[in-house]
């Protein structure tokens, strides 16, 4: 009895916690039940659009600034001083106007040295051609002598073999005769050397002649002129300096060959390319202080700065009467592409991220992926971009909302005046 007493007590506490749990069981099964809450989807308004896929234009945006590949630095071809210096920076200029006025004195002179110089040469070749003349008549005379002399000599040696003059004058015979044949020779050789005293001479004319030139060029080179239509760049001189040959005067670019410098993304690159090797005009409208301007792409740059999204385009100015256009000048422009055949336009706010939009099927949002072609103006002139799919047909709409959650499969419903 007392070991069963112990096991009874050893178990109450058991048999109470087995009892209260059963109790909270029954409790528990058998309380009011509530009826499940269904959560309703979430739908969100959006504006749409209804596409229209048609051939259109694109226009792709460009930013640039003015230049020009013809653009000169004159410089001193002499030395002198600055007379008079006759445009300032930023002068619009003729084609020979006169820009700046060197000091011409010291040239001058130098001129006229060497026109002395050339005219002395030429006196000396008038004597050489008379000379010669001379000494063309003198040679029959000095033949005649020679012959005379030589018959002296003969009489004289048949008397002095006859005793019938002393031997002097046979003497003075032979030394006449001697002397007249060496003026004969003397007169032939000069008539031989003749040609190559001539031949110097004329050579000496023609280096005085060539530094006669030298001397008119420089005098010319005194006067600096405009190479081209252009406009002064910057002025480097002022008068009263001293210059040396070679430093710098002024600079001035051709308003003629004005163009724009702009970046084309890379992904337009290709097919700019095609239409260029197809000679297919590529004309970008700008609008620069008030003024409309046309531009036709001209060729693209030879090489790709590294770090660059794109490649360079050259855009020259069809209308060269602009010519007050600044270098440097920004100008934003907007290029017309390629005709492209299916393109869609739709408001900036349809793209999300760079290449996808969203179109509306059965209430929900499904995903697009479409390819951007370029902008075009919409009938109030508001720019659209275009975008290329073969996921958009006719009639589809495309949400034009952009919603922070945008995501596949969301729900949304039209607003009623989209």
């Amino acid at each position: 009895m007392p070991a069963r007493g112990k096991v009874v007590k050893i178990a109450s506490p058991f048999i109470i916690l087995l009892v209260a749990v059963a109790i909270f069981a029954g409790l528990f099964q058998s309380r009011p039940t509530k009826p499940a809450v269904s959560k309703k989807e979430t739908v969100w308004r959006v504006a749409v659009t209804q596409v229209d896929p048609r051939p259109r234009r694109p226009m792709l945006p460009l930013y640039g600034r003015i230049e020009t590949p013809r653009s000169s630095k004159l410089r001193a071809a002499i030395t002198a001083d600055v007379q008079e210096v006759k445009v300032e920076e930023g002068d619009l200029v003729r084609r020979g106007q006169l820009l700046v006025q060197l000091d011409e004195q010291e040239v001058k002179l130098e001129w006229m040295q060497r026109q002395a110089d050339l005219k002395e040469i030429e006196a000396f070749i008038a004597s050489e051609k008379v000379r010669h003349t001379h000494d063309l008549k003198a040679l029959k005379h000095e033949k005649s002598l020679l012959a005379l002399s030589r018959r002296a000599v003969e009489r004289a040696e048949i008397l002095e073999q006859r005793k019938l003059t002393p031997r002097s004058v046979l003497d003075e015979a032979q030394q006449a005769a001697g002397r007249q044949a060496l003026e004969l020779n003397n007169r032939l050789l000069a008539i031989d050397d003749h040609q190559a005293r001539l031949a110097q001479l004329k050579a000496r004319q023609l280096r005085a002649q060539a530094l006669l030139d030298q001397a008119k060029l420089d005098l010319e080179r005194t006067r600096i002129t405009s190479p081209y239509t252009g406009r002064i760049a910057s002025v480097a001189i002022a008068a009263g300096d001293r210059v040396q040959s070679g430093d710098e005067l002024l600079e001035i670019y051709d308003t003629d060959a004005l163009e724009v410098r702009a970046q084309i993304p890379s992904s337009y690159a290709g097919q700019i390319r095609k239409a260029l090797a197809q000679n297919v005009p590529l004309r970008a409208a700008a609008k620069v202080d008030g003024s409309a301007l046309l531009f036709s792409l001209d060729r693209l740059a030879g090489r790709v700065e590294r770090g660059s999204g794109g490649v360079d385009a050259l855009l020259k100015l069809k209308k060269p009467e602009h010519a007050a256009l600044p270098l440097g000048n920004f100008v934003e422009l907007r290029l017309q592409l390629p005709l492209a055949e299916d393109v869609v336009m739709l408001p900036f706010e349809a793209i999300y991220g760079l290449d996808r939009v969203y179109k509306l099927v059965g209430g929900r949002m499904q995903a697009v992926a479409v390819e951007r072609i370029g902008e075009y103006p919409d009938k109030e002139g508001q720019i659209q971009v275009l975008v290329k799919s073969p996921q958009l047909g006719e009639n589809d709409q495309v949400i034009t909302t952009q919603l922070p959650n945008a995501m596949e499969g969301l729900r949304v419903e039209v607003v009623a005046d989209s």
